[in-house]
């Protein structure tokens, strides 16, 4: 079977088994996966035959799709902010509506007069998508820290390839691990209520529960956790951004200016729904 004719095939099985809704494009990265031919390579080489080595690989991979395994699960890595992030089951996929928090906090010290002094936390890191993103824009200090081991083993990974810089990782609850001040928090914590979990999509049910159940009824019993705790973590007219989603915004602000925090504002995301909610804590 040649690269065209698989490409073809695979999309062909994927849309009959109504995964998700980019079947080409998918059957693309697939094959890239199991031959090393990226997509231009793929256009100049279309009827290249594929090797039974490389068939077996394609009927495996196209097996876990079609379980509706996430394509970054079976890949290994996700795109951010123009960056690869190394990601597997321990970690939540980075999402496209993330990168609102990233331009927010961008949004934020475009008039500071110099970024490199400051430090940052990225609670409930993951992969460290948030953090080192904002660490390479920046080039700011960096702290990750998150309660799952093997998260932080993700993020520890993605540290390494991306920075130059070092960074700081700690394992725990919250801002538990440290008694730290910052120039800025950010995260992007589990929040979804009980049944908002049963109600997520195939392949998002793949995903670490850990990083999902924000606990309680409305999702935000870390939220709250998160915000009371920043108030003692916060430098003097530091900031705190948080992602959410977009039913629980207006309690997450209402959370942020009980708290002391003003110039509380929410942001929306790609789709026009609000995501990031943040404020500076009074001095």
């Amino acid at each position: 079977m040649t690269f065209d004719a698989w490409k073809r095939e695979g999309a062909k099985q994927l849309k009959a088994g109504s995964v998700g809704t980019t079947w080409y494009l998918d059957a693309r990265l697939l094959l890239e996966a199991a031959t090393g031919f990226d997509q231009v390579q793929q256009i100049l080489h279309a009827q290249k035959e594929l090797s039974s080595v490389e068939l077996q690989t394609l009927e495996k991979l196209l097996v876990q799709r079609l379980e509706h395994k996430p394509m970054a699960y079976i890949l290994g890595y996700k795109e951010f902010f123009q960056r690869r992030f190394f990601v597997n089951e321990h970690t939540l996929i980075p999402r496209n509506d993330t990168e609102t928090l990233i331009e927010t906090v961008l949004d934020y010290t475009k008039n500071f007069p110099s970024t490199d002094t400051l430090n940052l936390i990225d609670v409930c890191c993951g992969s460290g998508a948030i953090g080192i993103t904002l660490a390479l824009e920046l080039s700011l200090s960096l702290t990750l820290s998150d309660i799952s081991t093997q998260a932080l083993e993700v993020a520890k990974t993605n540290a390494r390839t991306l920075m130059q810089k070092q960074c700081i990782l700690l394992q725990g609850d919250l801002l538990s691990p440290t008694d730290q001040k910052y120039d800025i928090i950010v995260s992007n914590p589990p929040y979804l209520t009980k049944q908002w979990c049963l109600e997520v999509s195939k392949e998002v049910s793949w995903e670490p529960y850990l990083a999902l159940d924000g606990l309680g009824e409305d999702g935000l019993v870390l939220i709250r956790r998160l915000i009371a705790q920043s108030t003692t973590h916060l430098k003097r007219g530091g900031a705190i951004f948080l992602e959410c989603d977009y039913r629980q915004a207006h309690e997450v602000a209402d959370l942020l200016e009980a708290h002391n925090f003003y110039r509380v504002s929410i942001k929306k995301d790609l789709s026009g729904l609000d995501r990031v909610v943040w404020g500076v804590l009074h001095v």
